[in-house]
């Protein structure tokens, strides 16, 4: 059992410790959540117009059947395509602002909603 001295400020609080490992829980280990809310809120701003409505043939977000086909080519060749463009998609779907990383990031969410 650990005494009062081995506590600096005085024993924590049963609260205190409940706190912490919330907080542990919700900040530190899941970064996938992470990478996936990243990924839908650049889809959402950027790529939804389209993706949405498989405007040009675009696949539909959540739509195991437009992507069938598409998968099979790999991650890093979708997100190529995404980055350089594509069809009818211009390069980083005419949104030139945004870093390779970030379109990654939103492809990647595109997969995960198929997968």
């Amino acid at each position: 059992m650990l005494s009062v001295k081995q506590f600096p400020l005085g024993r924590p609080k049963r609260g205190a410790w409940f706190f912490l490992y919330t907080l542990a829980l919700l900040t530190g280990c899941d970064s996938d959540s992470g990478q996936a809310a990243l990924g839908k809120e650049l889809f959402d701003a950027n790529c939804k117009v389209c993706h949405a409505q498989g405007l040009n043939g675009a696949p539909i977000l959540g739509n195991q059947k437009m992507w069938r086909d598409r998968l099979p080519q790999g991650v890093d060749v979708l997100i190529q395509h995404a980055i350089e463009g594509y069809g009818l998609m211009p390069a980083k779907g005419g949104r030139t602002e945004l870093g390779d990383e970030e379109v990654a990031e939103a492809v990647r969410y595109m997969i995960s909603e198929v997968q």
